[in-house]
Formats: C-alpha cells, sequence, structure tokens
C-alpha cells in the first residue's frame, strides 16, 4: 500500500486532501500539533508532532519509514496593512508557512521512494498582494522551496511541485467572509476535496513530466 504523509492534516484543508488519498486507498498519515488536534482527526492515521521542531520531525519520520508521497499543507494566515506589520507578525508568518515546510522536507525527504511525489502548499498571492505582504512573502519563500528541492532530488526520482489555491471553501473562510457581503462567492470557491484531486494527481505517476512548477489552482 503506497503510503503519504500530509501536514497540517487535520485543518479543513488537509482533512480534504486527506480524504481524496484514503478514498485511493493510500496508508494516510496525518500529521498535528499535540494530542488534542490528534484527537480531532477524522481521516488517517494522526501522528503528534511539533513541524517546527526538526529534531521531531526527524524522529517521527525515522519511525513512519519510507514514504509514497509528502504533502506539506500546515501554515497560517493573517491579514495587516505593510505599516501596521511587526518583527512578531513577521516570525509567526515565517514559523507557521516556511519554518514547517523547511523541517518536512529535510526530514521526511530522505524517505521518500524513487518516483515519490512531493506537494507544497503556496497561495495565489505569493507574487505579492496589497494588505497581506508579509503572508504573500512567506508564501514566496514557499514556491522558492519547492523550486529547490524539485532540482535537488529530481536526480533521485522524486518529483516537488507547489500548488497556489485562491481562497478555498472552508468554515474560517466562510466566516471572515460571508455570502451576504457578495452573492454567490461560496459557489466560486474550490473545496478541499477538490484541492485535493489536484494534490493526488500531482503525487500519482500520471504527473511525472512535472516537477518544479508553481501551478495556479482554484475556480
Amino acid at each position: 500500500m503506497r503510503k503519504v504523509v500530509i501536514t497540517g492534516g487535520v485543518g479543513a484543508l488537509g482533512t480534504g486532501v486527506a480524504s481524496v488519498f484514503a478514498k485511493a486507498g493510500w496508508d494516510v498519515i496525518v500529521t498535528c500539533l499535540d494530542a488534542t488536534e490528534a484527537g480531532r482527526a477524522t481521516v488517517g492515521r494522526p501522528v503528534a508532532v511539533d513541524l517546527r521542531d526538526r529534531a521531531a520531525v526527524d524522529a517521527a519520520a525515522a519511525d513512519l519509514g519510507d514514504i509514497d508521497a509528502l504533502v506539506c499543507c500546515a501554515g497560517g494566515f493573517s491579514m495587516q496593512a505593510l505599516t501596521d506589520s511587526s518583527v512578531d507578525d513577521y516570525e509567526r508568518l515565517m514559523d507557521l508557512n516556511v519554518r514547517t515546510a523547511v523541517s518536512s522536507l529535510a526530514g521526511f525527504g530522505p524517505h521518500l521512494r524513487a518516483g515519490s511525489g512531493v506537494v507544497l502548499v503556496a497561495a495565489r498571492t505569493w507574487p505579492g498582494a496589497a494588505g497581506v505582504a508579509l503572508y504573500a512573502a512567506s508564501k514566496a519563500a514557499v514556491v522558492s522551496l519547492g523550486r529547490s528541492a524539485a532540482l535537488e532530488w529530481k536526480p533521485r526520482g522524486v518529483r516537488v511541485n507547489v500548488i497556489a489555491p485562491d481562497i478555498v471553501d472552508t468554515p474560517a473562510n466562510r466566516r471572515a467572509m460571508p455570502e451576504t457581503d457578495e452573492p454567490g462567492r461560496w459557489e466560486r470557491w474550490a473545496r478541499p476535496d477538490e484541492i485535493g484531486a489536484v494534490v493526488a494527481w500531482l503525487c500519482s505517476p500520471e504527473s511525472r513530466l512535472l516537477t518544479g512548477q508553481a501551478l495556479d489552482v482554484g475556480r
């Protein structure tokens, strides 16, 4: 059975991605921060590990052994004007979006079998956007990491791509952007399972000609 590790796999997006892999018959491992988060996992086998702690990630990866895919969904979001941003804001987003990706790639990377697929999650705003400068910068770093990993691991037969979703239809996003503000808005958002279908394809042999790409996804 093929094995996939999905970081941040208990969040709305991570759960949607995990469900697609599970339905396709994969052995799904979802990482979560602690035992409390693990208790909220509804798909896959939860593994509690702080992705900001490289030693902890290395230990978890060694316990799990060889894997066939890695999906980095862990991350965070915040919105603020650049002039209202602080160093603390910067460090928090870099920790959530970049440090977790670095630790995941470095820790799980050696355990990826030849022919494996890796997908990192950036955002459509990664080239830059008003009101989310620090978030966009952190996601730009994720894109760069993915492209660098693709070049490093190509000789091993491991492919690495990045997806850059537009707004995803999650409960948090619905609360933040009520449909009453713009009728029909939610219908235009991609569902987590739709994103998951793209991710699963990028981890499959059918996408073997793609590596080092940053792909916009969304309706």
